[in-house]
């Protein structure tokens, strides 16, 4: 009887709205599950059964025929992979990924695909999920050295391995030398030289006109400067007149006999000023000056104006041998000239250095460094320790920074040395990229492993196998196994997990509308029921 298919047709959508309230209840009972992915349950039209031609025929005809269905059934049910909530835990190893992709984990042997990143070490050091599976990534060396890409492997930390120690090979200097650190001893006449009416002496005046000429010079007649140099020792300079020589005279003759490398002489003001050539201390003097001849000049004496003084420019650091031994170092630049700067080191402890403590370095009139950019220290550290050596580096054109002078304060100082002791792990950080830094109690960070993570083809071919765990089919098409840096768009944020995607209010909806639905579908059947029951009357 036809009504057969219309209870048919209702008792198929009982089943069909059934199915799609078990799949609400449980996206609503996973409302609160670390990576769920919710699910929708799509439906298709059953076959059709023909009741024969539509009427008229020919090509006229609106249809060929007449038919009438026979219920729904459930076409499939799809999971939803949009990106769930992220949610803060604070908790390290709790790991969330931003972007397509799975965290892989290996149970028996097969690798399994999953959201949730609530994961944890275990007694052994290796990261697992909430069910012991072993997450999988990629252990680095020694070095701290990650070869992703190929096969993965169980991400394993050891807690009580220590980081070893590593010599110091490089230290590396950069800032400014104050180009006036230090000062020259200056000298100065105590009185100026002065003509007729009271008016200052230029280098162009002649001597036998000046104020302080009490008897006119003849030729031939000497002056003498009796003169003390830097390092203390004697030297009289003798300055012969001729016939309208002037005060430049004087000082050109001072200057040609006086080495450079003692000072130099010139004439500011009416006044003879003497600058000694060598930074810092020094015994530079003019002690007195005397003619010798006819005439008669009242030179005046000299007074010290600026005392030379010297500065250094003092850094420190440790550095380390190769058993991890600290030696702290010291570094002193001492500005001996103009541009020009001595070096040496030493350790507080007495180390012996025994090649490349001492050296000089030069700037151009730029305060730019002209000398060699880096030296060589060797010591002997000691305490079973291999002789031990590294360079000192003047600036480093890797981060674009300098070692100059200008005029300016001393900055100069130690900004980096390469060594460090062995170091104890105290804790592990996890960066975007799932690198598992490990962070040890001498201040030094090293790479531990990288989580690997895995994109499919076709993410609605996976198969759930539950516990939030999916398994690759043939419909996801290949797997592929690589780090989130490799990854486009996908990163790993750690102490973060995702939520589950559900939406509660969609749910409630599709609830309702499922309810309606399948009240709709039992009228249909009642009804039916009644007109069965209509047509088994007929025969009474």
């Amino acid at each position: 009887m036809s009504l057969i298919r219309s209870l048919n047709s209702g008792v198929s959508g009982l089943r069909a709205f059934q199915t799609k309230m078990d799949v609400i209840g449980n996206n609503i009972a996973n409302v609160e599950t670390a990576g769920f992915k919710s699910s929708r349950v799509s439906f298709a039209e059953m076959m059709n059964q023909r009741l024969g031609r539509g009427g008229g025929g020919g090509e006229s005809s609106p249809q060929l025929s007449n038919q009438v269905g026979l219920g729904v059934r459930v076409a499939s049910i799809d999971r939803d992979f949009s990106q769930g909530a992220l949610q803060t835990t604070g908790i390290g190893t709790d790991l969330a990924i931003e972007g397509n992709g799975f965290f892989v984990v290996n149970e028996d042997g097969q690798n399994l695909l999953t959201r949730a990143g609530n994961f944890v070490f275990n007694k052994d050091g290796f990261m697992v999920d909430q069910g012991g599976r072993f997450v999988q990534g990629y252990n680095a060396d020694r070095s701290g050295n990650i070869l992703g890409g190929g096969t993965t492997q169980a991400l394993r930390i050891d807690f009580e391995n220590a980081l070893p120690p590593r010599q110091t090979e490089n230290v590396k200097l950069a800032g400014n030398l104050n180009s006036n650190t230090s000062s020259s001893r200056v000298l100065q006449a105590q009185n100026s030289f002065t003509v007729a009416g009271g008016g200052l002496a230029t280098l162009n005046t002649e001597i036998n006109n000046l104020s302080q000429t009490l008897t006119d010079l003849e030729a031939g007649d000497q002056i003498e400067f009796d003169i003390t140099l830097n390092d203390g020792t004697q030297q009289t300079i003798s300055y012969t007149y001729g016939a309208g020589d002037t005060l430049q005279n004087i000082m050109d003759s001072f200057n040609s006999q006086l080495d450079s490398s003692e000072g130099n002489m010139s004439f500011v003001d009416g006044l003879f000023i003497l600058r000694s050539a060598q930074m810092g201390n020094s015994e530079l003097s003019i002690n007195s000056i005397s003619v010798n001849g006819a005439g008669a000049v009242n030179f005046p004496g000299f007074q010290t104006l600026q005392d030379g003084v010297t500065n250094t420019q003092t850094m420190s650091t440790s550095v380390y041998d190769d058993l991890g031994n600290a030696h702290s170092l010291i570094l002193e630049f001492t500005q001996t000239g103009a541009g020009q700067w001595e070096y040496s080191a030493r350790f507080v402890d007495g180390q012996e250095i025994v090649g490349g403590g001492t050296g000089t370095v030069e700037f151009d009139e730029l305060g730019q460094l002209v000398s060699d950019s880096a030296f060589n220290i060797t010591f002997e550290p000691g305490n079973g320790a291999g002789t031990a050596s590294f360079e000192v580096e003047l600036g480093d054109q890797a981060r674009g920074t300098q070692f100059t002078q200008y005029a300016g304060i001393n900055s100069a100082k130690i900004i980096n040395q390469d060594g460090y002791a062995q170091g104890s792990l105290v804790d592990i950080n996890i960066d975007g990229d799932g690198r598992i830094q490990g962070v040890y109690d001498n201040g030094k960070n090293m790479v531990l492993g990288q989580l690997a993570m895995a994109q499919v083809q076709n993410q609605n071919g996976l198969e759930m196998v539950g516990g939030g765990l999916f398994m690759s089919t043939s419909a996801a098409g290949e797997t592929f196994f690589d780090t989130a840096e490799n990854f486009a768009g996908s990163s790993i944020n750690a102490g973060v997990l995702e939520g589950s995607n559900v939406d509660l209010a969609k749910e409630f909806t599709e609830m309702i509308t499922s309810q309606r639905a399948y009240q709709s579908n039992a009228r249909v059947i009642s009804t039916s029921d009644e007109m069965l029951m209509e047509a088994v009357n007929l025969k009474r």
